[in-house]
């Protein structure tokens, strides 16, 4: 084995390259950790606030019992989630209907394939998507379809119950957990 000798500046040459790579790989781990760590919710808040002052100021059908029953941490998700897009409302509204009806009448998954059929704005891939939810679970796919839109987040809780100051306290919540990150 043939030894060549290294001058100094090789070496540090050398070396400055070794810390270099060092150094990006270091870096692309670091970077890699931070994409794969949940992402900072894009959600505004603050349009979320002015929603919810949009609603009365007193519910005359608050009850104590429904936001005690409901933690911070079943309610964030949602609004950290919801589409603020207005737009969206008339056709969710159908879509709630048909769901909602097909609770009333107990016709399940079959009453709300019949029923979507009807909406031309619903596409054939969406339409396949509802009625599969409705078969796994009627209730659920409904509250997904609500939570959807924060409009209609925000007045579902408020219907059912909820302050116009415990919609706030939960945004603000909210607000404040995503300042954290």
């Amino acid at each position: 084995m043939t030894h060549f000798p290294t001058s100094p500046r090789t070496r540090r040459t050398g070396l400055r390259h070794t810390l270099l790579t060092v150094c990006f790989t270091v870096c692309v781990i670091a970077v890699s950790g931070l994409a794969a760590a949940d992402p900072i919710s894009p959600q505004c808040w603050q349009c979320l606030q002015r929603l919810a002052l949009e609603l009365p100021s007193v519910n005359p059908q608050e009850d104590p019992s429904y936001e005690q029953g409901l933690t911070a941490g079943s309610v964030l998700p949602a609004l950290a989630n919801c589409s603020l897009d207005d737009g969206e409302i008339p056709r969710l509204q159908q879509i709630i209907k048909v769901f909602t009806d097909a609770q009333v009448a107990g016709g399940g998954a079959a009453y709300v394939r019949e029923h979507l059929a009807w909406l031309p704005k619903v596409s054939a891939e969406d339409r396949a998507k509802l009625v599969d939810g409705a078969t796994k679970d009627l209730d659920t796919t409904l509250r997904h379809l609500v939570d959807h839109n924060c409009r209609l987040l925000l007045q579902s809780h408020f219907d059912e119950g909820a302050s116009r100051r415990w919609v706030l306290k939960m945004i603000e919540i909210g607000q404040k957990s995503r300042e954290t990150y």
